[in-house]
């Protein structure tokens, strides 16, 4: 078997960065720092660093990088730590030009968030792509970040739009900033949808009204498709709420990563040329 080559993804969020390391195609490591955009390309690099070894990732090995990012000054400086400290790897940026798979039908397709592809890719990739056609049905992901998205994707591997929401966590923080008496809350489930007390009110009116939100607009997704839909929830707080709606069929922690493995895939030249032996035994 030839040295392990590791790939490296990144996805830039406004609050945090995730990244995800693949053995091939198997996920071996997942973290996330603040997405500090004071931070120096050699801070980054450190805490990468610092990290992955103990992981016990070897930092020699890592073969190719794959970037998505809604945070502009944080992907220059990604691509700074890049260039300086792993200069024989290759990087991919998901961004105008890519090859992801998937059509883009958006007004302008520039406009659409890198991470809301990356979970488009991932989506129709795992959950799409290998069935036959007369057995697919239209894809939404509910991304739970700084703010909630949804993305859809057709039975033909169209992305076609969605929709944005303020997260929960702004909702929670603007709570607590622009009212007087509200305190900071730590989400968790309350007794019962009649909050009891203030903290209380506060839980059920974020878990419970968010979950009816999501289940009223993916009904109106379905209506707009005019079929039902298969709806996949991602994203920091989707363990919390999705429970608590009838629409999410599963919670996949790891699909905007995934995704970003299979635009690394697709476009590639280190890829294409060890197909045969990159990601096998």
């Amino acid at each position: 078997m030839p040295d392990k080559q590791y790939i490296c993804v990144i996805d830039i969020g406004n609050t945090n960065t995730n990244f995800g390391i693949y053995d091939r195609e198997k996920l071996v490591s997942l973290f996330h720092i603040q997405s500090d955009v004071n931070r120096t390309e050699d801070e980054f690099f450190m805490i990468f660093k610092s990290i992955l070894e103990n992981f016990s990732i070897d930092l020699k090995k890592i073969a190719g990088f794959c970037i998505s990012s809604v945070v502009p000054p944080l992907q220059d400086t990604f691509e700074l730590v890049i260039s300086k400290y792993f200069p024989d790897s290759e990087l991919v940026i998901l961004g105008p030009g890519t090859k992801t798979g998937i059509s883009i039908r958006y007004n302008p397709p520039t406009d659409v968030g890198a991470d809301r592809i990356a979970n488009a890719v991932g989506a129709w990739e795992k959950y799409a792509k290998h069935k036959k056609a007369k057995e697919r049905i239209p894809l939404v992901v509910v991304d739970f970040g700084t703010a909630i998205t949804f993305d859809c994707i057709s039975q033909r591997g169209e992305y076609v739009g969605g929709a944005i929401f303020p997260g929960i966590g702004l909702a929670l923080e603007s709570l607590f900033r622009r009212t007087a008496k509200l305190p900071r809350v730590q989400l968790k489930e309350p007794d019962g949808v009649i909050g009891k007390s203030t903290i209380h009110s506060i839980q059920s009116g974020i878990i419970y009204g968010y979950s009816s939100m999501i289940d009223g607009m993916i009904d109106q997704i379905s209506k707009s498709f005019g079929t039902e839909v298969y709806s996949i929830a991602t994203g920091g707080y989707a363990e919390i709420i999705s429970p608590h709606t009838k629409s999410i069929k599963i919670i996949d922690k790891t699909l905007t990563l995934d995704g970003l493995l299979f635009v690394y895939m697709k476009n590639s030249r280190l890829y294409m040329k060890n197909s045969r032996s990159f990601y096998s035994e």
